[in-house]
């Protein structure tokens, strides 16, 4: 009986001494406000996400950054509606681009084996936004989200999706706020 308890003890203290091996430089700069107010552009282009050369061959993070993707898309077209018209309005237009620069993603399925063991999720995004006639950057900001390992394997990854939808409601906070 008291090998089963000590065993039990045992097991539950290496699971909370698990180390988070996440990476992700979290940016002390406070978004600047945009030089030209967003909403005074005539046409929006969203570009596609993309994903820094170091963190793009995995495919959890591909998925992450697809997801981020969508959410953007679906979301900043209630900040800008028309945005990505085929139909161009006569007036200046405004390029968003968003890159990721770091991103650890846990997936669902690591979760699931591995609980908290692979770390924590992050994601280090920067958006630009810019004049397409003059290639002016008209404002740029960083935006950062995590979910630990521990709300990772207590949700079965699904604070880790949480993130994504969070660093997205960031972009659009900022972007509305600067509209």
């Amino acid at each position: 009986m008291k090998k089963a308890v000590m065993l039990a003890v045992g097991i539950v203290m290496a699971g909370l001494m698990q180390g988070c091996a996440t990476s992700t430089t979290r940016s002390a700069v406070v978004p600047a406000v945009a030089t030209v107010k967003l909403g005074t552009f005539a046409n929006v282009e969203l570009e596609p996400v993309v994903i820094a050369a170091p963190y793009a061959a995995s495919w959890p993070n591909q998925t992450a950054a697809k997801t981020i993707n969508e959410l953007l898309i679906n979301q900043m077209a209630d900040v800008f509606p028309g945005m990505n018209s085929v139909e161009k309005k006569s007036g200046s237009t405004l390029i968003i681009k968003p890159v990721i620069k770091e991103i650890t993603f846990i997936n669902k399925k690591a979760r699931i084996i591995g609980g908290a063991m692979p770390g924590s999720s992050s994601v280090l995004m920067d958006v630009t936004y810019l004049e397409k006639d003059t290639g002016k950057v008209v404002a740029q900001a960083e935006f950062y989200d995590h979910a630990s390992a521990f709300a990772g394997n207590i949700s079965v990854g699904k604070s880790d999706v949480k993130m994504l939808d969070n660093v997205v409601k960031q972009v659009i906070n900022f972007s509305t706020a600067n509209r």
